[in-house]
């Protein structure tokens, strides 16, 4: 007596998510409208743009899949101690603490470093001033 196995494996499988195809072959939307020749008699001016790499300087903050700042805001202690950590820290950061230390116009012990994580702690809710500060160092 045979018995038999269903064989999974030649079953066809179903097609994948319209966000799975977006994602791994990065179709855009498609534009219908041809480009229009248009002839402007005054030539375009061109825009001061920013410097698209980040300045020498001896750290580096990656930033997350999404595109944003490595930045997050904790409540410990039932929520009465607020912190901000910044996160995806290469190279100096001692640098950068003291960098941050300034520009925020904390005092020493209110900027800390995890060694071991290499992240960097502040004390209170500071995201929108250390985003701001990144951003001007083109990060």
């Amino acid at each position: 007596m045979a018995t038999t196995m269903p064989l999974q494996f030649l079953r066809p499988m179903g097609l994948p998510r319209v966000t799975t195809l977006r994602r791994f072959l990065g179709v855009a939307k498609l534009s219908t409208d041809a480009p229009k020749a248009t002839a402007s008699k005054a030539p375009p001016v061109p825009t001061p743009a920013k410097p698209a790499t980040a300045p020498n300087q001896p750290y580096r903050v990656s930033r997350t899949p999404s595109n944003n700042f490595p930045i997050y805001l904790l409540s410990k202690a039932g929520g009465n101690l607020k912190q901000t950590k910044v996160r995806k820290i290469e190279g100096d950061i001692q640098v950068l603490r003291t960098q941050l230390q300034k520009a925020l116009g904390l005092k020493e012990r209110e900027v800390t470093i995890n060694p071991l994580t290499q992240q960097i702690i502040i004390k209170g809710h500071r995201k929108p001033e250390v985003e701001k500060f990144l951003e001007e160092r083109h990060f």
